[in-house]
């Protein structure tokens, strides 16, 4: 009898949802207006320092006319962030012929190195013949935009200008598409005489000091590579930001120092979490302090936190010149880290790639990989799409259903290469702050072999197996529950040598009826659990995987979405951008 009505209610729901698809499916293809004609591009790329140039090549390569649009075009950004590209983001730059805009500039990086708190090492290399670099974010943004400049006309068009608003119209029933983008620029623009070479001019120098105008572009498509702060991220996606940020990166760089192994990214542990070292150039090396709260101290107040409670964490051949840059708060930077899962446009004609689409934790260094990737599975898509302007309306109507296709396909399938590197990113990090997890992991890491080289593949970027990471996962916490209920392994054992088998038989044997060992267990796997189950469902379920994202019934979701947000969750001040 209730196997009976289980039945029923599952088929009710089944039913309903069909229903609810072919109702928005039909409504959503009303067409309200006859397709536009007469775009100027192809493609309008809003965004021009990491994906924006990838993504501009991707298309030249498909003959598509692009216009690429940045705000400070010929200036050379300095960040924090996107220092250290993975493996599998130089894969693609080869594939696009752009690997050496990252090898002109960037240290190898062959692994990593993981220093726990008695200063033993573990070494985590990349698999044989794949290497990663670390640069100044910069030096490589400004070679990204070079090689589009110089390779890439006149197939893509790169303005210095600044994007104030997406053009919207409504197509159907509660339904809108974005044609195009306003913009400003100086009226007398002018491009400086040998752009992105020696030291980049500011905007001031490369533009013209008359009062800007603004100007329209149109095209079918609009892709979005401004960042993870973009206003128009709550504006035109399925966005559910963070009630505040998760915690900061606090970054120096130091001089004249040496890592403990050359060549490989390091991991030290601090008190509260971990901090992460990789060279930059010959001289400089960058260190990235986790502190996790939401808000920062001031700079005069960081200064004596990273002097008198990080600076005892590193090793002693980097303590000086770390304590000697940390007392100038001017060499103090930081960056802020919201958490907030992938998202999905909800206007058609309108994508998002990289951070805009979503965000990792930056411990991993895989943000970059995945814009990369995204870039170049969007341009997947986009390649059956012969021409993407026509003069005949009923040809044009079926090419923006073919982007818009294209879209919806690439927003559902990224997660194929995106998932491993954000769960491992957040799991990491929540891992790397924990000690019984860190010990876990650890102990997994010491045993070699599979234990290293599937987990670097997967961190890598080169192995996308979200089964692969689940297994690997599930493997470290039940060896680390295991070695506590054995007393066995280096960071676990009570005493100071290793027990022999017969005295793992007899720990063993005695474990339930030891309750310290019991609840250390038993929190080993809970919190492991409590880690990985929110941020992968998160990662893969949306509804947006089954029902049209950019639809009747879609539209009026975020509408009423965001005013329950705005008006009872504070939705206008969350992070890194309100609703």
């Amino acid at each position: 009898m209730e196997a009976a009505i289980i039945g029923s209610v599952v088929f009710l729901a089944v039913t309903v949802t069909f229903l609810f698809v072919l109702f928005d499916h039909a409504v959503s293809g009303v067409r309200l207006k006859e397709a536009r004609l007469n775009y100027d591009y192809d493609v309008i790329i809003v965004g021009g320092s990491i994906a924006g140039p990838v993504m501009a090549k991707a298309l030249a390569d498909q003959n598509r006319r692009v216009l690429l649009l940045e705000r400070s075009l010929f200036t050379k950004p300095n960040r924090i962030v996107g220092e250290l590209l993975q493996p599998g983001g130089m894969d693609v730059l080869r594939k696009l012929g752009m690997d050496e805009c990252a090898k002109s500039v960037g240290m190898p990086c062959h692994g990593y190195v993981v220093l726990d708190e008695r200063g033993d090492e573990i070494r985590l290399p990349y698999a044989a013949g794949l290497q990663g670099f670390s640069f100044h974010f910069g030096d490589l943004v400004n070679n990204l935009r070079k090689y589009v400049w110089q390779n890439c006309q006149p197939a893509v068009t790169m303005l210095e200008a600044t994007v104030t608003e997406v053009l919207v119209e409504r197509v159907a029933p509660c339904v809108n598409r974005a044609y195009g983008v306003v913009y400003t620029t100086a009226a007398e623009y002018n491009v400086p005489e040998s752009p992105f070479t020696g030291a980049p001019p500011s905007r001031t120098d490369s533009t013209s000091m008359s009062e800007e105008v603004q100007k329209t572009a149109t095209a079918p498509l609009i892709i979005m590579c401004d960042g993870g702060s973009s206003k128009f991220k709550a504006m035109y996606q399925h966005y559910d930001p963070a009630a505040n940020y998760h915690s900061h990166f606090v970054g120096l760089i130091i001089r004249n120092a040496r890592l403990p192994q050359e060549g490989y990214g390091t991991v030290f542990f601090g008190k509260k979490g971990p901090i992460l070292s990789y060279r930059l150039d010959p001289n400089e090396l960058r260190v990235l302090v986790d502190y996790n709260k939401p808000a920062l101290p001031s700079l005069v107040e960081q200064s004596r936190w990273l002097s008198e409670e990080i600076a005892p964490c590193l090793p002693s051949n980097m303590r000086e010149d770390f304590i000697k840059a940390a007392q100038s708060t001017q060499n103090i930077r930081s960056m802020p880290i919201a958490f907030y899962p992938a998202t999905f446009p909800s206007i058609r004609g309108y994508v998002g790639i990289g951070d805009h689409a979503n965000q990792r934790h930056p411990l991993t260094g895989g943000g970059m990989t995945c814009a990369f990737s995204d870039a170049f599975l969007l341009a997947e898509k986009l390649l059956e799409i012969k021409e993407m302007r026509s003069s005949d309306v009923v040809e044009m109507a079926d090419i923006e259903d073919s982007i818009q296709n294209a879209i919806v396909s690439y927003a559902r399938g990224r997660v194929v290469h995106s998932s491993s590197i954000n769960i491992l990113s957040w799991a990491l990090y929540a891992v790397f702050g924990t000690r019984l997890l860190r010990n876990a992991c650890l102990e997994y890491f010491a045993r070699g072999g599979e234990c290293v080289s599937a987990p670097m593949a997967l961190l890598a970027g080169v192995d996308h197996s979200p089964q692969r990471l689940l297994w690997h996962y599930t493997r470290v916490m039940f060896n680390g529950a295991l070695n506590l209920a054995t007393l066995s392994g280096p960071r676990n054992c009570r005493g100071k040598d290793t027990p022999s088998f017969g005295r793992r038989c007899i720990n063993a044997a005695t474990f339930f009826v030891s309750p310290f060992r019991v609840l250390e267990a038993l929190y080993l796997l809970i919190a492991a659990a409590c880690v990985a189950v929110p941020v992968a469902y998160s990662e893969f379920v949306s509804i947006w995987r089954l029902i049209n994202p950019t639809g009747f019934l879609s539209s009026i979701y975020k509408t009423v979405r965001v005013a329950v947000c705005r008006s009872l969750l504070n939705g206008r001040k969350r992070k890194p951008i309100g609703l």
